[in-house]
């Protein structure tokens, strides 16, 4: 191979080397692509541990729940924390309700309960069967063999709830619910024998009607 031949041969590996190494540190010193943006949380972290007033922002309530404006009445999901009730739609007019698949009955309005208090006076006690989920147990028809019954003391209870625009985790009110004189017709059991009252359905009902039937503008 010719000497002029030689020096084109190795000036133009060195070319390629450049070109490629220019490409790789190019790509090294490149910024990073923007992480993934963190999926929303459950609508069942929506509410704060305690009625603090503040609600979480970053739920699926975000994303799926119509804005609180227009006439009434505005669909409400009802959530109650930490408490031996369970979130029981029956407790509200079903024109109140939520609906997952008709865009008209998204959650407009999500409101927390809290069992604010339990005192130690025995109300009544009440007869309870195994449900079909786990812990929760529904309320004993009276036919049901006794093998089959948990037996269950109702204390005096009260709770307090928080309102909140279901989309912007916005307050809008609170109020106190008496309990039910009535046996809770499903209650979450984890080993206890004691339970504390279900919130008076017709007062719940009555306290949350003027932010569900009003008019936003």
């Amino acid at each position: 191979m010719r000497r002029l031949d030689r020096i084109s041969w190795w000036a133009f590996g060195i070319g390629i080397v450049v070109i490629f190494g220019g490409v790789a540190i190019s790509g090294m010193l490149a910024d990073p692509p923007p992480p993934e943006p963190p999926s929303p949380a459950s609508v069942d972290k929506f509410c704060p541990p305690e009625p603090v007033g503040k609600a979480r922002g970053d739920t699926y309530f975000k994303e799926i729940a119509e804005p609180y404006w227009g006439k009434g009445p505005h669909a409400v999901r009802l959530l109650f924390v930490d408490t031996n009730t369970s979130d029981d739609a029956d407790e509200l007019p079903s024109r109140w309700g939520v609906s997952d698949t008709d865009v008209k009955s998204k959650a407009q309005l999500a409101v927390c309960g809290y069992q604010d208090m339990v005192g130690t006076r025995k109300t009544r006690v009440c007869e309870y069967v195994p449900g079909s989920v786990a812990r929760l147990y529904w309320q004993g028809s009276g036919r049901t063999r006794p093998q089959y019954t948990t037996k269950i003391e109702v204390l005096k209870a009260s709770y307090v709830f928080e309102i909140y625009e279901a989309k912007t985790a916005r307050p809008l009110g609170r109020f106190t619910v008496p309990g039910d004189e009535a046996c809770p017709f499903s209650v979450t059991l984890d080993g206890r024998t004691v339970i504390g009252q279900a919130p008076d359905a017709a007062k719940l009902r009555k306290a949350l009607r003027p932010y569900v039937e009003r008019t936003v503008s």
